[in-house]
């Protein structure tokens, strides 16, 4: 009977297995994926042979430090990356390839449709001369993290796509933009360095249900944002844009966007613009395509820090209807000085002191003393506790701490903060140091998934939006909650004034000492060295790594293979059980 019993249970064990191998061999790729491991000395043909005749899945790893005239066609789901910041050379002239294609630009990297999903990452691409660094054309889930892309009219243009991620890049010196995004939907363009390019930082024409986030955009020709044509149900938030011409251009049809929690500083005057130099050095300037509903659907614009900026710190063309912003901060503690145009009402956030552990914090707040926890970040140059200066950054959740050993915990602080360049004042507050634990609010969401609008446009922050002008009496004065630009002192011309930005009639790129060493490094000239690894007599152009010895994938039939061990077995044991009777 025990033997009966052992001889069972290795036919069930080995039924178990033969299913666990067939699962196995139906998983994934099945392991047939290919790792290329391409050195410079292959020809750029001899490149895109190995990109033509690869699989969807494969990986392409650029292992020299040095590669020229490259212009290569993505047609198939692969993954380029780079582990030793290899530099790409993008050619001047068009590949044999694209000529096959019927593509006249030139470019280092072109994904079409049949590119879908790729990857680009870790790599450093020089389009000196070129049409585009990257160009996706109609490739939907695309990826480019992590890498510098330098030069080119467009560093990188994306046309007719979905679902693009743009993340970690630096992004700088192409002749017209650094990111072009046309016709794009439910992409995330995320936490890149996006600088000294010839006009806009990034410009978007017919975008939707997109993300543009925590990017660093500045000492551009032109916008750091410029938007054009037709944008919806987008989300702007948390970015910096400083010393361009304005830090935010919106001249297109706008439905269910959210401008929220930005920085818009330091943006300069050109008297030689395009758009006219009255129309510039603006931290948001609207233009004369600017549409929005007036009730549902309206363009938001809230929670953003608008200061130091040479003309206004938000302007309407005078050709468009009266527009309420939101709630913003405009480097005043009232009404006046806000330097915002008289086309424009507004609502004024405000500073407040709070107690924090071991020291005080300083707290963006609404008007009526709400706390702002969906902030922009911003620095506090002029703060002082008890005759002690000290420089405070408001962080993304509305508060500037302040801890320092000179200040006694548990104690009565003398604060007083001074805002504004242009005309300045004094806010004068006493608050209680703090020793007990400190509890921070909540912070912004970090994942760029969650923040899409819905297709109604539905969103949280919304509901404190003043669209049907309660509180004001239309024009801004009187006992409302908006403010305009309809002071004098709105009016006021900058005259002397302190800070990064110069006087009216600059027509240069604002100099910034922090930017240098990332302009050094963006430009043409890098020294990448002259040696191409393994690329002597005698060594392969491209190792393949091996693959991992695993089952071979089974293609849509892996279903019928389980049922027939199942049945297989069913016939063992239905077998050894007459045998046992017979025996």
């Amino acid at each position: 009977m025990n033997k009966k019993f052992i001889n069972l249970f290795f036919i069930c064990l080995i039924g178990l297995f033969l299913i666990a191998a067939v699962s196995a061999s139906d998983s994934g790729d099945g392991g047939l994926n290919k790792t290329y491991q391409i050195k410079s000395s292959l020809s750029n043909d001899e490149i895109q042979t190995l990109f033509d005749n690869a699989n969807d899945g494969d990986t392409f790893e650029f292992t020299s430090y040095t590669y020229k005239n490259i212009s290569l066609v993505v047609d198939k789901q692969i993954t380029i990356k780079s582990n030793k910041s290899a530099t790409i050379y993008a050619s001047t002239s068009v590949s044999d390839k694209a000529k096959s294609m019927g593509i006249s630009e030139t470019f280092g990297f072109y994904f079409t449709s049949n590119g879908a999903g790729s990857v680009l990452s870790g790599i450093r691409i020089i389009a000196d001369s070129c049409d585009n660094a990257v160009l996706v054309d109609g490739a939907d889930g695309v990826t480019i993290k992590d890498s510098r892309i330098v030069k080119g009219e467009n560093s990188i243009l994306v046309k007719n796509s979905e679902k693009i991620t743009l993340s970690n890049n630096d992004i700088s010196q192409a002749s017209k933009n650094g990111v072009q995004l046309q016709n794009v939907k439910y992409s995330d363009i995320v936490n890149n360095n996006v600088h000294n390019n010839g006009r806009s930082g990034i410009e978007t024409s017919n975008i939707y249900n997109s993300n543009i986030l925590r990017n660093a955009v500045h000492h551009n020709g032109f916008n750091g944002i410029s938007m054009y044509d037709n944008s919806a149900n987008n989300i702007i938030k948390y970015n910096t844009a400083h010393n361009n011409t304005n830090g935010i251009f919106i001249d297109c049809k706008t439905i269910n966007d959210t401008v929220m929690a930005n920085t818009f500083s330091y943006n300069r005057n050109d008297p030689f613009c395009e758009l006219g130099g009255s129309e510039t050095g603006n931290g948001l300037l609207f233009g004369e395509n600017f549409r929005t509903p007036s009730e549902s659907g309206r363009l938001l614009v809230k929670n953003n820090a608008l200061i130091h900026n040479e003309n206004f710190q938000a302007k309407n063309n005078p050709s468009n209807e009266l527009f309420k912003l939101d709630q913003n901060y405009f480097d005043s503690t009232d009404g006046e000085d806000t330097f915002i145009c008289p086309m424009l009402l507004a609502k004024i956030l405000k500073l407040d002191t709070i107690t924090i552990q071991n020291g005080i914090g300083i707290q963006l707040q609404d008007e009526n003393g709400k706390p702002i926890t969906d902030s922009p970040a911003f620095d506090l140059a002029d703060v002082e506790v008890n005759g002690n200066k000290y420089t405070a950054r408001v962080e993304n959740d509305g508060i500037a701490k302040i801890q320092s050993k000179d200040i006694e915990p548990n104690a009565e602080q003398n604060v007083k903060i001074t805002v504004g360049d242009r005309i300045q004042k004094v806010l004068e507050k006493k608050v209680k140091s703090g020793s007990e634990r400190y509890q921070e609010s909540e912070k912004p969401i970090q994942s760029s998934d969650e923040n899409y609008r819905d297709d109604d446009g539905s969103d949280d922050s919304s509901q404190n939006q003043n669209t049907d002008g309660t509180n004001s009496n239309g024009n801004g004065n009187g006992n409302g909650n908006y403010v305009d630009g309809s002071s004098q002192s709105s009016h006021v011309s900058n005259g002397q004034t302190t800070g990064k930005y110069g006087s009216n009639s600059s027509d240069v790129i604002s100099s910034d000492s922090t930017d240098q060493g990332e302009n050094a490094m963006s430009m043409g000239d890098v020294n990448a060295g002259s040696s191409s690894e393994g690329s002597g007599e005698g060594s392969k152009a491209y190792e393949m790594v091996p693959e991992t010895p695993i089952s071979k994938s089974v293609d849509n039939t892996s279903g019928l293979v389980v049922l027939s061990i199942l049945i297989l077995l069913g016939c063992l044991v239905y077998g050894y059980r007459c045998n046992s009777k017979f025996d």
